[in-house]
């Protein structure tokens, strides 16, 4: 096994990571910048600075890729070696000096990509459980496409792209002419991943006739062997005992430099949703109290160590050591070190992952699903810390319309049928503008409060004052959007004679004016107006109470 000892030297600063192999060659420039290291204003530009460098440079030849994870960017090519090194000396000086001059024309690109990606279970965990930061981000749209600008890109790209923020991997010995011309930099670790602060374990609504669960745990072989363990219990438990789904799903995403999320998931039958949460934490609650079976635990190891010790190193031992360098950890040498460190995981050692994830557990489910008396499911969002006082404006169509939205100087507050939401302006990560007037302020924690100035008197005034109260770079214009995306009330002269007749205090009102309009044709006195008055009144409220009563059963 000589030959699958990682090397390493280095190329103009920048470490490279290499192990013999055969055919062509393979290269990833890697840096550590990622969506964590971006803001919701600034979700996507990192996309858009890799599309950018990679714009007009793909060949049949040679063909390149580029990616962009949570933790990671990274600039790929296959060919030759003289191609290898062409490719990465022109991208590495364009990283140097970026030109924008295709901005408008990969913004476009972007836009039309987004709109054809819907929105994944792994991206609904992250961002359930980070909220608008952070891993969150990646369950977000990329709003940076329609906030990017050059000066801001070429300073993102001066810190992302810098000499000491990258690792070099090659499938194959560093060919003659290497270079890698970036600029001087430091490297930055990832912040720790911090989740909201919420109940857990907890269930959201998730996608239609799915259901998937997902927790954090620190990174280590014995918690992939749990993924693994996750993703065959309900393979065999939802698809072959019950028959109510067809293929089981999992996925392993670093957090930070010592934590990942492990999801699993799988698409089920209308018919099962009212027991699949039950069933799936069943799972959970299984392995974290006694572990997985020791034979299938065994098999399970043995599978994975045949695995990456018939496929050579040199396709992904190097590209492993670029990932875990960057993040401070250290490379794995070689596939004898892997073989037994897979080899030493035990039975005890998997289920401690496995209480973790349920100590940190999510469940997503179809919002007909049923829910597990042992989770919280999360419905509502939590009050925001601020009480907002301030200007109150009445929704159009009061007072058969109820609601009220209030605008402060720090938060802002919305009460209507459907319940209550809030948002301090300091807890504000990014606020949606549309052209005609909507907005939507989203908190740091996913949670969002909407204000939509067609559905509030002097409306545009309530905009007025969030526009200047929130600050200018957590802006986000977004482009018109077509009628019938914008909400309208409209209150009938029926559906206010109603509300009237329907209300004791009005009827009382209405009857006075009545006496009073006879009085004055019958010349009547003080006396018998008062007393026609409140026996009028009387009748009225005593109908306006039954109908009321009825109306309420």
């Amino acid at each position: 096994m000589g030959s699958d000892k990682l090397r390493t030297t280095e190329v103009d600063g920048v470490p490279v990571f290499w192990v013999p192999g055969q055919g062509t060659l393979r290269a990833s420039l890697w840096f550590r910048a990622g969506m964590v290291d971006e803001s919701l204003p600034t979700r996507g530009w990192l996309h858009l600075l890799e599309h950018l460098a990679l714009h007009g440079r793909d060949s049949i030849r040679a063909p390149v890729n580029g990616h962009v994870s949570l933790l990671h960017s990274s600039f790929d090519v296959e060919g030759e070696p003289d191609e290898v090194v062409a490719f990465l000396r022109e991208v590495c000086r364009w990283l140097t000096t970026p030109d924008l001059s295709e901005l408008e024309h990969e913004r476009r690109v972007l836009r039309a990509e987004s709109a054809t990606r819907g929105g994944g279970a792994v991206g609904s965990h992250l961002l359930w459980r980070y909220g608008a930061r952070g891993p969150g981000l990646a369950g977000y749209d990329e709003l940076g496409l329609y906030t990017a600008d050059a000066d801001r890109l070429r300073a993102l790209a001066a810190w992302s792209y810098a000499q000491g923020n990258a690792v070099l991997a090659l499938s194959g010995p560093p060919p003659a002419g290497l270079e890698l011309p970036l600029r001087p930099g430091s490297h930055d670790l990832p912040l720790p991943a911090r989740p909201c602060d919420q109940p857990i374990p907890a269930g959201f609504a998730g996608r239609p006739n799915a259901v998937a669960l997902s927790g954090t745990v620190s990174r280590s072989y014995a918690a992939a062997a749990l993924l693994r363990a996750l993703e065959r219990a309900l393979q065999r438990g939802l698809r072959h005992d019950s028959g109510v789904g067809y293929s089981a799903w999992s996925s392993y995403e670093l957090v930070d430099a010592d934590h990942a999320m492990l999801t699993t998931g799988m698409d089920v039958i209308p018919e099962a949703l009212p027991t699949v949460v039950a069933e799936t934490t069943a799972v959970v609650r299984r392995l974290r109290d006694r572990g997985p079976e020791p034979a299938e635990l065994r098999d399970d190891l043995d599978r994975q160590i045949r695995r990456f010790t018939t496929e050579p190193a040199a396709n992904w031992l190097p590209f492993m050591a670029a990932r875990d360098v960057l993040l401070g950890r250290r490379a794995t040498t070689g596939t004898e070190e892997l073989a037994a460190e897979t080899d030493a995981v035990t039975v005890a050692a998997v289920q401690q992952a496995a209480r973790s994830l349920w100590n940190d557990l999510l469940v997503s489910v179809d919002p007909v699903g049923s829910g597990d008396p042992q989770l919280t499911w999360l419905n509502a969002p939590p009050a925001s810390k601020q009480v907002a006082s301030g200007r109150r404006f009445r929704p159009v169509g009061s007072p058969v319309t109820t609601g009220a939205l209030v605008i402060g100087r720090t938060a802002a507050h919305l009460q209507t049928t459907g319940g209550e939401a809030a948002a301090a302006y300091d807890e504000v990560a990014a606020m949606i503008a549309y052209p005609d007037g909507g907005r939507q302020l989203i908190r740091r924690d996913g949670y969002q409060v909407t204000i939509e100035p067609t559905l509030w008197r002097q409306g545009h005034d309530a905009v007025a004052l969030v526009d200047s109260a929130v600050p200018r770079s957590l802006h986000v214009p977004l482009p018109e959007r077509t009628p019938d995306l914008i909400p309208h009330i409209s209150v009938t002269l029926k559906q206010r004679l109603r509300f009237w007749l329907n209300d004791p205090v009005a009827l009382l009102a209405i009857a006075g004016v009545c006496a009073v309009a006879l009085a004055l044709t019958e010349g009547m006195g003080l006396t018998e107006l008062l007393g026609r008055t409140l026996v009028g009144g009387a009748i009225l409220g005593a109908i306006a109470y039954t109908r009321h009563r009825r109306s309420s059963q």
